[in-house]
């Protein structure tokens, strides 16, 4: 229960419940976030929401603006490019501290996720390409042999969520980032490190331009 009486997995679904409008586009950068609506919409109860109202902004996904309450998470491109730049960093170092050969376990483990995030790719199953995405990375740079980098890494794709995901909303960039995933496990058996390290970097950078054109930017660099 949480400090207002409130079950916590009512407060957990609806959080849940959010993050996917706001990840998947349903909600976009800087929409209010009305608990009225919400309410109306979902059957919570007030103490519900404004629970997961909290806890979305804990995550980054929500923001509370004076005198507008609260609304999604806009980042500013200079936002966007600098996380980006911040998560190519740690991804680059972490590729290559990953163990090549790796073991056949971790490659098989990395494979069969690979395989799950390619069928809901396949079948458009929005929540599960996100799950499995995030399965396939966390999985892939925990093997970096630094926890401290590892988590660092978590957190930064947690802080990049909301415009990492506006890539998934779109079928041909769902299907490239599958066929980037199995451009690096191939790399991998192959020991091709250069090549695996540059798979990493180019696929962390992508999903920014799904971001700017959500918010009608055009990239100078593009």
């Amino acid at each position: 229960m949480s400090k207002r009486g409130e079950p916590a997995d009512a407060v957990q679904a609806l959080v849940g419940r959010i993050s996917e409008e706001i990840m998947f586009g349903r909600l976009l950068p800087r929409e209010r976030l009305v608990e009225d609506d919400i309410i109306a919409r979902t059957g919570a109860t007030r103490h519900a929401v404004r629970a997961a109202l909290q806890a979305l902004a804990r995550d980054g996904l929500v923001v509370h603006v004076p005198n507008r309450g609260a609304q999604v998470r806009s980042f500013s491109p200079a936002e966007v490019e600098e996380i980006t730049e911040v998560r190519e960093v740690l991804h680059a170092e972490a590729a290559r501290r990953i163990p090549i050969p790796m073991p056949p376990e971790l490659l098989t483990t990395l494979t069969a996720i690979e395989a799950a995030h390619a069928a809901a790719v396949e079948h458009g199953d929005l929540s599960a390409i996100h799950a499995e995405n995030d399965r396939f990375h966390e999985t892939l740079f925990a093997a970096c042999g630094n926890q401290h980098m590892a988590a660092t890494i978590r957190d930064h794709a947690r802080l990049s969520l909301a415009f990492r995901c506006q890539a998934m909303t779109d079928p041909a960039l769902a299907q490239r980032a599958r066929d980037e995933h199995r451009a690096m496990l191939e790399a991998l058996r192959r020991g091709d490190r250069d090549g695996f390290v540059r798979l990493c970097l180019g696929h962390t950078s992508f999903a920014k331009r799904a971001y700017r054109r959500v918010l009608g930017i055009a990239a100078a660099t593009e």
